[in-house]
């Protein structure tokens, strides 16, 4: 449980908080809200070469970062200013966030 004072989280069956001593009323006790299976699509600030934008596409589809790289590179190859132009709009619009270690 947490504590709706002080924002402790608590053995499910406390009847005091063990930070501030409050009482704990079952009734206005907010259990924890978990979010399973959410998928953002962001720019990884933590494993970035130039704009984040391909390590935040690989942890977004669960593909290694150097196959998402190396398919950018072909990309910006082959259709050249599309790539380019697309590349740098997604670095500007995707919000930049920590993404952890990728595979």
């Amino acid at each position: 449980m947490i504590c709706p004072q002080c924002g402790t989280e608590n053995p499910n069956d406390a009847v005091f908080c063990g930070k501030c001593g409050r009482n704990i009323d079952q009734a206005e006790v907010q259990q924890p809200v978990v979010q399973t299976g959410t998928k953002k699509f962001v720019r990884c600030s933590d494993n970035k070469q130039i704009g984040g934008v391909c390590s935040g596409a690989a942890k977004y589809f669960d593909l290694d970062i150097s196959l998402v790289r190396v398919i950018t590179l072909l990309s910006f190859l082959f259709t050249g200013s599309a790539t380019f132009w697309a590349y740098i709009i997604m670095w500007i619009v995707m919000p930049e966030e920590p993404c952890g270690p990728l595979a």
